[in-house]
């Protein structure tokens, strides 16, 4: 204990040099020069507009969430048969183990990156089932200790594997919780338009370094006979149901009785001989019967053609919808310039060649989009709130005004924040910046009142600014350097269940911090700034005045004595 008064005593004398010997100085400099001081932000705009143009402050609209995992998601053409998709799945397989003893080589420790291998058949992620369809699902070592992102060892899988003919789509990336970074909707009536369209996106979009793993959703079904009748059926009375009805009770077969043999039942079916439905030309040979009894070749009332089907029809905004899309190749790529490449291709070389089609936006984008109005919402309602009961408080529009202009400010500090931690801006971020805003407007709130206590107390403006910052510097530093460094190990942690936090915390943690020192100087600057133009104001409209009668604290003040006096006159 008895060394506490003199610990006390060096924090002290810390602080006092901190306040006297290094803020005042630099401070009345930047008072005394306060248009270059207010003038400086529209550098830091500048100066923050740079970083982002040269890549320096990425932006993403979700981060990009690690995991422990990496699903390898595979549909070949449909009606494949199962053991088709188990040997392009057993070959992607034997490739992931070879990559696993590079990866494993690599390693100064050693361990084995890749750990297990699980192999499904008859189902994959994309929502597909049957026997074209599977996947396999790698089960890798902790990310803290792999040191690797997935998506990188998916690029080295997917360039060992190489091409796959058989496959008709193929994926090496997880699903993620945001839905998919490039993903468009094709929108129209005609269908061959849209297969018209989608064929030329899809051929342009492999074509991107930036992307990878690229798939459509009107994939090919099975094979299809599509019968069309001839005139001559029509004459006869037969209509397309009924010819095609026929031809199905002849080959596929149809349920005539069920017989009950003690606890079973046994349905009995009737069909053609195994020798009269081998081969798709016993079908031109079968006999059509018509209403009236008669019997007719097929061939003489109809003709047909083999097509493949649709594996499924999807609908948005009440039209036939193709969806396509694709991952990034490199996921801390910046996705906007790419989401603006991929729509000039779009409005310059497949919409032109197309009549009928729409294009609209989906996945991430949508889910940007969405997540804007939500945040627009709230915080636009929060704006107001706060503005309104700073105007109630300060009794002064302009200094409520001149309290909620230092939020931008405080954003740069954050975006700044992204770049330096190497972490890409993101809607996460947006929920920092909402909360850094409060801070902020809260130590500004007690900077300005400071200041209007002083000038009541009879102080000029100058001293009465100067005197305030001074005064209030340490509870505004304890603010911003308590919470900043309490926010310090989430911005340092590496575990994937923080990853979610990050964004929020690197937003408040270097806005404050930066908030602050513009807080700590451009307030003061700006508060003067604003009274020299109130000065200016009056003098223009009406008679000399001082720079202390304009401000609303003394204003109110004067009032109140007017008020006080006549109340003793009468």
């Amino acid at each position: 204990h008895a060394q506490d008064p003199r610990i006390r005593r060096k924090i002290e004398a810390a602080i006092q040099f901190l306040t006297q010997k290094l803020y005042a100085p630099t401070l009345r400099a930047a008072m005394r020069h306060k248009w270059i001081t207010v003038v400086t932000p529209i550098a830091l705009f500048m100066l923050t507009i740079g970083f982002f143009s040269g890549g320096f402050i990425g932006f993403t609209f979700f981060p990009f969430i690690d995991r422990d995992t990496l699903s390898i998601n595979l549909s070949l053409v449909s009606g494949r048969q199962e053991a088709d998709t188990e040997a392009v799945l057993s070959k992607i397989e034997k490739a992931a183990w070879e990559l696993n003893e590079q990866l494993r080589d690599e390693r100064a420790d050693g361990k084995n990156v890749i750990l297990g291998i699980n192999k499904d058949l008859g189902s994959n992620d994309f929502g597909e089932a049957g026997s074209h369809t599977g996947k396999l699902v790698l089960q890798l070592l902790e990310g803290e200790i792999r040191q690797m992102d997935t998506y990188i060892i998916g690029n080295r899988l997917r360039d060992m594997v190489g091409p796959i003919p058989q496959a008709q789509s193929i994926t090496y990336a997880n699903a993620t919780f945001f839905g998919k970074p490039i993903s468009l909707s094709l929108l129209g009536n005609d269908l061959d338009e849209l297969n018209k369209a989608s064929e030329l996106l899809l051929e342009e979009l492999e074509a991107f370094e930036s992307l990878k793993d690229v798939t459509v959703s009107n994939a090919a079904g099975r094979r299809e006979i599509d019968i069309k009748l001839k005139p001559r059926a029509e004459s006869l009375g037969l209509s397309l149901r009924e010819v095609a009805g026929q031809v199905r009770q002849g080959f596929f077969g149809e349920e005539i009785q069920r017989i009950q043999r003690g606890r079973d039942e046994i349905r009995v079916w009737v069909r053609y001989r195994p020798e009269d439905r081998a081969a798709i030309g016993n079908l031109e040979q079968m006999r059509i019967r018509t209403p009236d009894g008669a019997e007719y070749p097929f061939s003489e009332l109809a003709s047909y053609e083999i097509e493949r089907g649709v594996t499924k029809i999807n609908r948005l905004e009440r039209k036939r919808e193709v969806k396509i899309e694709a991952n990034q190749s490199d996921v801390t790529d910046d996705l906007p310039p790419i989401l603006a490449e991929i729509e000039q291709v779009l409005q310059t070389k497949v919409l032109p060649q197309v009549q009928g089609v729409e294009v609209s936006f989906e996945g991430q984008s949508r889910g940007q989009e969405k997540s804007n109005r939500s945040l627009g919402r709230g915080f636009g309602i929060a704006m107001i709130l706060m503005f309104i009961l700073v105007v109630l408080v300060f009794r002064s529009y302009l200094q409520a005004v001149l309290v909620f202009s230092l939020i931008p400010l405080a954003v740069l500090g954050a975006l700044w924040g992204h770049g330096i931690q190497g972490v890409a801006v993101n809607t996460l971020s947006m929920y920092g910046i909402i909360a850094l805003s409060g801070i902020i407007i809260n130590d500004s709130i007690v900077l300005i009142d400071q200041i209007n206590r002083n000038l009541r107390s009879g102080l000029k403006v100058f001293e009465a600014v100067f005197d305030a910052a001074l005064a209030r510097l340490r509870p505004i530093l304890l603010t911003s350097l308590t919470t900043s460094f309490g926010l310090a190990p989430l911005i340092l942690e590496n575990s994937r269940q923080a990853q979610f936090l990050i964004p929020m915390a690197i937003s408040v943690a270097y806005g404050l911090l930066f908030g602050t020192l513009i807080l700590l100087y451009l307030l003061p600057a700006a508060y003067l700034a604003l009274n020299r133009l109130r000065v200016l104001t009056i003098e223009l409209v009406s008679s000399k005045t001082s720079p202390e009668l304009v401000e609303p604290a003394v204003k109110e003040l004067q009032a109140g004595k007017i008020g006080g006096y006549l109340s003793g006159a009468q």
